[in-house]
């Protein structure tokens, strides 16, 4: 058996479990992908058969599992029962976590995870005791530390028979492959099983892995399903003004990281308008009224011009924003593996398209010697410079196009133009734009993967979460590639240290999990002239009313306080690297939202870390939700869309969730005081929403009931007509 060819392939999960429990016994530990890699049909068929038999042991080790909502009332079924079949068709979801979530799993079996879907697992008292706080670099270490016996991942088609890709996640299988073929060798490795789901978009470049990599794979049309997908969320005017700011931020001809969520597509947004309507962005900078330190940063960065030289995307997640700066000539930077290569490109000393100064100019800094030796004339094939036919054969070089062997002196005139003649290739190899370590996303992302064209494709390059989140390997072609970099992340709350809370709450509550912001941070402080960019809303809605994000003191971190960079809020850019405590508090104070001003003021001055004689600009007194309402009030509508690239929802549903959401939060009494003042019989502009729902003509009072309480919601909500 062990001699067998790999991969083994079976058409049945069930065939494939059998195997799996039969190959390495009854206590079974599972590593599964991050997000959308989950081989969801294998893992309910395990995780039944733990659940059917209690002999066998079963923990599973995962991050971000992902499952379809669930309406919580038969009024919220009648709205989502139907968009859930339209988005998420056969996704099976995993039978795991929904038992999680309702205190439902088995004794014999564990399930741990490093990084949860935001909020969702807040109250599940399980869930939390079962985190592990992982750095997401160290999550290859930690499994393997973990005793994992089985890695299984969810796979798309290879570009040939004997290949199998990565897809969406890349980022800690390329990570494990080397040090599982290690254990190979001596025998202990853990089993790899791959569920091949051909709907799930092909990458290319280093997603591509030989089939053999597996140890078992379940493919067929049992195998396919409709990959997870998370529609987008809804852009506020709030995610508009932060977003406008940070791209005043980005310099041209640099690197930008940003994740997933409402914030990241504002700032591509923003991004396109400053490339595409620069007049328009210009307009909405103004209309901000950056203070003194904004207009400061926003001067030496050059961050109202259009970006000439383009960005390079790094990021542990790519997310269909890049492909929309893609499209809009943003992301048009491209960079080279090769730290020779790249450093040349940084200086203009080389372009894309090769040439005779292209290989001068590699001689000139040392990265190939003279006269070439064998070694130099793979290297020059491997960067492009070489076409792939040429040969370094008995002291010279063969051009392979069956000519003369040409001199192995390229210093010499003759023999460099004869060089230029019959050895060169035409462009560099390997050109990035945007390096990924997993994906996740709407629907409409996953097809714009899948229409990219083969060229396109091999410019977005899936690789290991080792490749990108650290300067560790490689450091000299990461440092060139990673020039102004902006690695812009989100955060709950700033306390008036600098220090930033992203993933967890004072309680010791879980929200997500730190993923790989601290890595991007540190990063901004390792790479000259990069900058991390935290962008934090001034305030949240509590239980009570508003509370303020910015806060005198928190008692959980993210990110250490001397860490600080840049913080953004809706009101403004504070710019902590380097400022005193005093400096750093002022900064913050003056970002926030007026109504909790002096309060944070009071607070520090009574800590001793700010002067008494501190006063608040007129200025910052102005940061109410009203100035931003009057900012976007001028500019049309169409410049700031509430879906920029597009929603899963119509606009009736979107209106009608909005509407549901509010009214859903209420309390009893309120509800019926709303529908006391805004319940009466529906008048015909609301008759496309009470269609939609199923209550146009109501039978029975609870439809009745229903149809009266979702036009008290509308009406509350503003809505007269679709």
């Amino acid at each position: 058996m062990n001699g067998a060819p790999r991969p083994r392939r079976f058409e049945a999960a069930e065939a494939c479990i059998d195997w799996l429990i039969a190959r390495v016994g009854r206590r079974i530990r599972v590593g599964a992908p991050l997000g959308l890699g989950k081989p969801a049909t294998l893992m309910n068929a395990l995780y039944a058969r733990a659940k059917a038999d209690p002999t066998i042991e079963l923990t599973i080790i995962t991050a971000l599992s992902l499952n379809v909502p669930a309406a919580r009332s038969d009024l919220e079924a009648r709205l989502m029962n139907p968009i859930i079949e339209r988005v998420f068709e056969d996704y099976p979801g995993l039978d795991y976590l929904r038992d999680v979530r309702q205190g439902q799993l088995p004794a014999n079996v564990t399930v741990s995870e490093f990084f949860f879907q935001p909020g969702a697992m807040l109250s599940n008292d399980y869930a939390q005791q079962h985190y592990r706080s992982v750095n997401y670099t160290h999550a290859a270490r930690d499994l393997l530390d973990a005793g994992v016996n089985v890695l299984m991942q969810m796979v798309a088609p290879g570009t040939h028979d004997d290949e199998l890709s990565l897809s969406c996640n890349t980022d800690v299988t390329l990570d494990l492959i080397p040090v599982v073929r290690a254990m190979r060798e001596r025998g202990q490795a853990p089993l790899i099983v791959g569920q091949l789901n051909r709907r799930l978009p092909t990458m290319t470049r280093s997603a591509l892995v030989p089939a053999a990599e597996a140890d078992a794979l379940f493919a067929g049309e049992a195998a396919d399903f409709k990959p997870f997908g998370a529609p987008a969320e809804a852009v506020s005017r709030v995610d508009y003004a932060i977003a406008a700011r940070v791209t005043g931020l980005i310099a041209d001809g640099g690197t930008l990281q940003i994740g997933i969520g409402s914030l990241s597509d504002a700032i591509a947004w923003c991004c396109g308008l400053r490339q595409k309507r620069n007049a328009v962005f210009g307009a909405l900078l103004d209309a901000l009224k950056p203070g003194d330190t904004e207009r400061a940063l926003i001067a030496r960065y050059d961050g109202r011009s259009t970006f000439a030289e383009g960005l390079y995307g790094c990021t542990e997640m790519l997310v269909d924003a890049y492909i929309h700066l893609y499209r809009d000539g943003v992301i048009t930077r491209r960079v080279y593996d090769d730290a020779s290569v790249q450093r040349l490109i940084n200086e203009a000393a080389i372009q894309a398209e090769v040439t005779p100064e292209t290989l001068q100019a590699l001689i000139r800094i040392g990265a190939v010697r003279t006269p070439l030796q064998a070694v130099d004339v793979e290297y020059l094939k491997r960067i492009g410079v070489f076409r792939s036919a040429v040969t370094y054969r008995d002291g010279g070089i063969d051009p392979g196009d069956g000519g003369a062997v040409l001199g192995d002196d390229p210093t010499r005139s003759a023999t460099a133009r004869a060089m230029a003649k019959r050895c060169l290739g035409q462009t560099l190899a390997g050109p990035t734009l945007v390096h990924g370590g997993f994906f996740l996303g709407p629907n409409a992302f996953y097809q714009r993967l899948r229409d990219l064209d083969p060229a396109e494709r091999e410019l977005f390059h899936m690789t290991s979460v080792g490749q990108i989140n650290h300067l560790y390997g490689d450091e000299a072609a990461k440092r060139a590639q990673r020039r102004r970099a902006r690695f812009v992340n989100t955060a709950i709350k700033v306390s008036l240290d600098g220090a930033v809370a992203a993933d967890g709450l004072e309680n010791g509550r879980v929200l997500s999990g730190v993923g790989g912001q601290y890595n991007f941070v540190a990063q901004a402080h390792e790479l000259a002239d990069a900058r991390a960019i935290i962008c934090v809303r001034a305030t949240r809605q509590g239980s009570d009313g508003p509370e303020s994000n910015i806060v005198a003191a928190y008692g959980y971190n993210t990110i250490p306080r001397h860490l600080r960079d840049i913080v953004v809020t809706e009101y403004g850019v504070a710019d902590l690297r380097g400022a005193t405590d005093a400096e750093i508090a002022a900064a913050l104070i003056e970002i926030a939202d007026a109504r909790f001003q002096d309060e944070l003021r009071a607070t520090a001055v009574a800590a001793g870390k700010l002067p008494t004689d501190y006063r608040i600009p007129a200025a910052a007194r102005d940061n109410t939700p009203d100035r931003i309402k009057r900012v976007f009030a001028g500019p049309p509508a169409a410049a700031f869309p509430r879906y920029p690239y597009g929603s899963d929802l119509t606009a009736v549903e979107d209106t009608l969730a909005g509407a549901l959401k509010n009214l859903a939060g209420e309390s009893r009494l309120a509800a019926v005081g709303a529908l006391a003042r805004h319940g009466r019989a529906p008048d015909t502009e609301l008759m496309p929403y009470l269609e939609r729902m199923g209550l146009a003509e109501p039978k029975g009072w609870r439809e009745q009931l229903y149809a009266r309480l979702v036009s008290a919601a509308l009406r509350r909500h503003g809505i007269d007509k679709p």
